[in-house]
């Protein structure tokens, strides 16, 4: 494995097999559930272990709960860098091909940006809410769960998830805001 050449150690080199051996599978079908493509989704994989391996030393211990979410966060968060690029990729090709926005259904076009913005939303919203939230949604783990893993309280969690939610809804409003302001100026 080309990637064991990054790390230094022995037995960092022993952890990152470990890892990649109890947790590929795991971390594939976080991938695969954002890409929805096989390919990308070993893409995701691959750049998630990159990072593992640029970061091993950072790492706990292979069975603990808080390494599975680290894996978990970042192959999502590599997984959503190749969603929007390939999104980025896909409209620069229909752009280049000659069809002109206004000839395209609007239906189509909303629904992309809607898409593209709920995305950014989430990939802007603060670390320390994002990560609860990938752990709440994408994990299924609990509040108690979070708690341990993050080491804070369980209210702390909550009021975490509540706040994020908020910064949430602000956001869509005010996208929700522009896109009438949009149509309303036509």
């Amino acid at each position: 494995m080309i990637l064991l050449m990054m790390i230094d150690s022995s037995e960092d080199k022993r952890k990152f097999c470990i890892l990649y051996e109890k947790y590929r599978y795991l971390m594939y079908k976080a991938a695969v559930d954002i890409l929805h493509d096989c390919y990308l989704a070993e893409d995701a994989v691959h750049n998630a272990f990159v990072r593992v391996a640029c970061n091993i030393k950072k790492v706990a211990e292979p069975d603990s709960r808080q390494t599975k979410s680290y894996l978990i966060i970042i192959t999502r968060n590599a997984a959503i860098d190749i969603f929007r690029k390939r999104k980025k990729q896909l409209q620069r090709e229909i752009t280049t091909d000659g069809i002109e926005e206004e000839k395209m259904p609007s239906t189509c076009m909303k629904e992309t940006d809607t898409e593209n913005e709920i995305l950014n939303i989430l990939r802007n919203l603060p670390e320390k809410y994002r990560d609860i939230f990938l752990l709440k949604y994408s994990a299924d783990m609990d509040n108690s769960e979070i708690a341990k893993v993050c080491g804070i309280k369980e209210g702390t969690v909550r009021q975490r998830l509540a706040r994020g939610k908020a910064l949430i809804e602000d956001e869509l409003r005010k996208l929700e805001d522009n896109g009438n302001a949009a149509y309303g100026s036509d």
